[in-house]
Formats: structure tokens, sequence, C-alpha cells
């Protein structure tokens, strides 16, 4: 088990006391704390939304990973982006005693109650997308920052004073916290840096890039004269790429408002500058799994107190266009 770095975790978690989220588990009452013991007798359960996108698939990966190097017994159920089976399939993992519940929510809101009751029961941590005031931490991305910094990146593209129609692919009706923040911090950054931008479509494309490709071709019959086409991530950005190049459309840019998977990163590599593809911005779905792992291994042996964990842990962010990519591009990575 990586002992040393639950340790230090620990350590530094213990320096300062924080409220946890709300409902937090039964292993939140400092009383109720049990001697600490080895992750072989932990058992994890890891409620993942979907795995038709390779964000998604990343992050099983890392959890996988854990589990081998710390010997932890992981349960991992993918819900296929219904929340009604994501729900059943959390109830399922309680019944087969898990020492704690990682949760990458589908619709925090209609799930709420739900989780609530799951976090009464054992310690809740939740990673990209979480419930508010609901577990006992959530590990994401500050996504409306991430969307900030890459619009800024297009904005510099555009040109100060520039005046663009943008179509958007978003992530469905479910998609009620993590999308809007990146939307709206996106636009934030071309308004930020001095560009006009009019929506005059949005389309939903659940976050894939093969349901992007219907979604751009619709949008861009409708509205022909689209400057830009914003995917509120990397996969249905690129989904709208193919769409550009099979039309040979090589005026409408794209840009993605987070993730910086590494396909897009090697479509702004390659275009350099003057590319089709001009910024994402990073969303490390390894590093915030890895984070939430961290906790949900310490908290599950009694290494660290669930009172010092604190409500939200952020990822960093970045804007990645083409004058930085060379720092983020691993064409070896998962993601």
């Amino acid at each position: 088990m990586r002992t040393t770095r639950l340790l230090a975790l620990a350590a530094a978690t213990s320096m300062v006391v924080l409220s946890a989220c709300g409902t937090t588990g039964s292993g939140s009452d400092p009383a109720q704390q049990q001697e600490a013991k080895p992750a072989s007798e932990v058992k994890i359960g890891f409620a993942q939304r979907q795995m038709d996108a390779p964000f998604y698939a990343a992050m099983e990966a890392m959890a996988q990973q854990r589990a081998q190097e710390d010997g932890f017994e992981l349960l991992f159920q993918n819900a296929g982006g219904d929340p009604v089976t994501q729900l059943n399939q959390v109830q399922a993992m309680l019944s087969q005693g898990v020492d704690a519940l990682v949760v990458n929510a589908i619709s925090p809101e209609t799930q709420r109650t739900q989780l609530e009751q799951a976090a009464g029961e054992v310690p809740v941590l939740f990673v990209d997308t979480g419930v508010p005031e609901v577990g006992l931490t959530a590990v994401q991305s500050d996504n409306h920052e991430i969307g900030r910094l890459s619009g800024l990146l297009t904005a510099q593209r555009l040109g100060q004073g520039a005046s663009i129609q943008v179509a958007i692919l978003n992530g469905g009706p479910n998609d009620e916290i993590v999308g809007p923040a990146r939307q709206e911090g996106f636009l934030a950054g071309l308004t930020e840096g001095g560009v006009t931008a009019e929506v005059v479509a949005s389309a939903t494309a659940t976050y894939t890039q093969e349901e992007a490709v219907p979604a751009t071709e619709s949008m861009l019959a409708a509205h022909p004269d689209t400057d830009l086409v914003l995917g509120l991530n990397d996969a249905m950005a690129l989904g709208a790429l193919s769409v550009l190049r099979n039309q040979g459309n090589t005026t409408t840019l794209v840009a993605a408002a987070a993730d910086g998977q590494k396909e897009a990163l090697a479509e702004i590599s390659e275009g350099g500058c003057t590319g089709q593809y001009v910024s994402t911005g990073l969303n490390s779905p390894s590093i915030a799994a890895d984070q939430v792992f961290d906790i949900a291994v310490g908290v599950a042996t009694g290494e660290i107190d669930p009172a010092t964990v604190e409500p939200t842990s952020l990822t960093q962010a970045a804007g990645i266009g083409c004058e930085n990519v060379g720092e983020f591009y691993n064409p070896e990575s998962i993601f």
C-alpha cells in the first residue's frame, strides 16, 4: 500500500479541521473511529457514470491500478449514463459491504436523496461530478475556471473585437453542474478576451464523439455561418472536427471547454497556431481518480480521520493552446 503517501495526506489534512460536505457516513464520528486496518482488508466501491468516452475509461484504469498497488478490493460498476441504474448499483455495493464508496454522479439533484442515504451508511466520496452538501468530499476540476482559460486562448486566436456565432455541444439534461459551469466559463473567457459571441445553437451529445457527429451536422445545417463549434469536452469537439473535415469546411473553428484528451492535444500540436482545433482545458481523469482513492483508502483503513478531510479538492486548472500544448501532450498516456 502507498503508506508514505497516505500518512502524508493524513498529516496534511489533520493540520486544519474542516466540516465535511454534509452527510458523511458512519465513519465521520470520531467516537466511532476504529483501529487502522490494512488495505488488504478493505473493500471500496466505484460507481462510474458511463464508459463511452476515454475520460471515464482513464478513471477506471487509475482505480484498477490503485487497487492493484494498494491491495484493496475494488467493486466497479458502469451505469451507462442512467441515474436510476447507478442508484441500484450503489445499493448493490452497499449490500456487498463496501467500506467506502466513490461515485461519479449522473444527475446530482435527482439522485440527492438516495445518495444522502448511502452517505449515512458508509463514507461517500465524489469524483468529477458530486452532489453539493452530500458525502465526505468531492474531488473535481474547477470547471468554470478551466473553461474560462480555454475561452481566453480562443479569444486570442480570434482577436479582440471579433464577433462570432457559436454552436455548442453539451452533455444533456442530466448534466446539471459540470457542463453549465464549463460553458459559462468558456463564454466568459471569450468576453474577457474582447470577443462578442452569439450562441446560435446548442445540441446534446452526452460527452461522446459518436453522438457529436449527428448533433454537429444538424447544427451546421441550420446555421451554416457558424464560426466556432464548442464542445464541452474534447470527445465532442473531436466529433465536430470530423464533421467539418468530411464537409470540407476549413473555416469553422473547433474548441473544447475542458479535458485535455491526447487526441485533441495532437490536433492542437499538429495544427499549430493556425490549426482548426484551437484550445482545450486541462481536466485530468487520472489525477482526479488518484486523489479520490488516496482519501478513500485512507478513510477506509482508518489512517485518515474523516473529520479532517476538506469538503472539496480541486485539480489543477490550465488552458491548453498552440503555444503550451507541448507541456501537456503525451502520446503514450491513457487519456
